[in-house]
Order: structure tokens, then C-alpha cells, then sequence
């Protein structure tokens, strides 16, 4: 998390970088926010909280709000909207505006408060508490299988958007990128989802959860890296010559007009400080 953190700072510091810039830092940056909380979750719900955070409520606070919602879901929901952005800029010639951000935005309020809020309120014995006796957290079953389905949800979601997008052959194309992504996610959702169903009190087995944690932890903490890799990395060594074959690649696609279309809505474009003549 800490090596993620350096990464997200340096990109942030380095954000008018085109090559950077394209990656929609926005976006990353709440990519980045996900994967903070997805850490806090998992480690809150699957290790020994007596003593630490055993207080009322705890566990529905770290499983459900930090870990699923905050966590899972909302890293799944950036990589869609991301590929979404490219979809319909590259293969629709679309523009994108705040509409597309709002109604991505209202989408997710909506499934939040649709499951969050319901599990809520629902009586711990369905959901998830706190055994003292155990030192650590239960699941109940509508929890877990509500929890499995959304994410398998959103799972097929990115593997569907991924396939749309395998065609877009240009300087913004993520296709390798999102393929790992996914195969990684589909690794760790199909262990947790096999370790839930065989091992019912998971979380009373301290192999269970070490194991889940670590597989949660290569997919989330790994795709930060696996998106800005090659671009910050030349940053730091090439940055001259990555940002003119950079914009070399979009002139030969014919795709230099659009680059300001990656951008923010309320990005002003910036054709003098940074950006070669095309």
C-alpha cells in the first residue's frame, strides 16, 4: 500500500505529463481511494480486531461499507467507467461531458443504497457480526451471497466493456492492461467464492483468511502498477521520447484531435506548453 501511495503521489505531481494525463487522473485518483479502503476492509474483517476495533457495529462497518461497497464495488465501477470513456470517445467519436460522469455517479448511488443500506438494517445474524468468543468477524448467508453476486456482477461487467474495447488500437489502448486485471480478479473472486462455500466459518481459520487476504491484496494493490507502469516508469526515464511517440502514435492513428476528449469536462485545452505540433 505504501509503494501504491508513492506511485499515486508521483503521477498526481506528474499529471500534465500527456501520457499520464490520458489515463484520466480523476479517475485514478479514485481508483486509488478504492483500493485504500479495500485494504482497511479486508484487513479489519479478516483479522483478529479483539482489543483493536470490537466495537458495536465494527464489522459492518469494515466488511460491508469499507471492504464491498467502498472497496470491491467501487474499484470494479471505476475500471468500467474508464473503459467506457474510451469506448465511446474511440469507437462511438463521441464526446464525453458531465452527463456521462453524473449518470455513472447516480448509478452507483443507486446500488449503494439499494444493497448497503438494506444489509444495514438488517439483523446482524444475516449479515455480519462480531463474535467475541472468536475474536473476529462472521458472515451471515444473505450477506455473503448478496456480496458474491454483486461482485460477480461487476466482474462480467469489466470482462464485457474489456472485450468491447479490444479493438481500440491506439495510444490509449489498455486492452493487455485490463486482460491481467481481470484475470487476477477472476483468480481471487473464484478462491473466495470456493473458500466461502467449502469452508462455511471461514473466518475462524486463520489459513482462510491469510490466504484471502493475500489474493484480494495481488488484485487490488497490482493494478495500479499494472495501468501506470510503463507510462510513469518512462516518465522518470524517458520522458521526452515516450511523450513524442506518444503523440506520434495518436497523429498516425488519426486520433491527435481527440486527445483533449480524454480529459476532464472542465479541462481547458492546452496546446502550447506541453503538446508537440501535430
Amino acid at each position: 500500500m505504501f509503494i501504491n501511495t508513492l506511485l499515486f503521489l508521483y503521477v498526481l505531481w506528474h499529471r500534465e505529463y500527456p501520457p499520464l494525463r490520458a489515463k484520466n487522473i480523476k479517475l485514478i485518483a479514485i481508483l486509488y481511494l478504492s483500493m485504500v479502503f479495500w485494504y482497511l476492509g479486508t484487513i479489519g474483517t479478516n483479522f483478529n480486531l479483539k482489543g483493536h476495533l470490537d466495537f458495536s457495529g465494527s464489522c459492518l462497518l469494515f466488511s460491508l461499507w469499507f471492504r464491498i461497497v467502498f472497496g470491491i464495488f467501487m474499484f470494479i465501477c471505476v475500471h468500467v467507467f474508464r473503459l467506457y470513456i474510451y469506448i465511446r470517445i474511440f469507437k462511438q467519436v463521441r464526446k464525453v461531458t458531465y452527463r456521462q460522469y453524473l449518470v455513472g455517479a447516480i448509478v452507483f448511488v443507486a446500488v449503494v443504497t439499494g444493497y448497503g443500506v438494506t444489509l444495514s438494517v438488517l439483523r446482524r445474524q444475516l449479515t455480519v457480526r462480531f463474535v467475541p468468543l472468536l475474536g473476529t468477524c462472521v458472515y451471515g448467508t444473505v450477506f455473503a451471497e448478496l456480496s458474491f453476486a454483486l461482485v460477480w456482477v461487476g466482474w462480467a461487467l469489466i470482462l464485457v466493456v474489456t472485450f468491447i474495447a479490444r479493438d481500440i488500437n491506439t495510444s490509449f489502448k489498455e486492452y493487455r492492461e485490463m486482460l491481467l486485471i481481470v484475470l487476477l480478479s477472476s483468480i481471487s473472486i473464484s478462491y473466495e467464492t470456493v473458500v466461502h462455500h467449502v469452508v462455511r466459518e471461514y473466518t475462524v481459520h486463520q489459513w482462510s483468511r491469510v490466504s484471502s487476504t493475500l489474493f484480494e491484496f495481488l488484485t487490488s494493490q497490482s493494478s495500479l502498477f499494472i495501468l501506470l507502469g510503463v507510462p510513469v516508469y518512462n516518465c522518470m526515464f524517458h520522458r521526452d521520447e515516450f511523450r513524442r511517440k506518444f503523440f506520434e502514435k495518436m497523429k498516425a492513428d488519426g486520433m491527435a484531435s481527440r486527445y483533449q476528449l480524454t480529459l476532464p469536462p472542465t479541462t481547458e485545452p492546452n496546446t502550447t506548453s506541453q503538446q508537440p505540433t501535430l
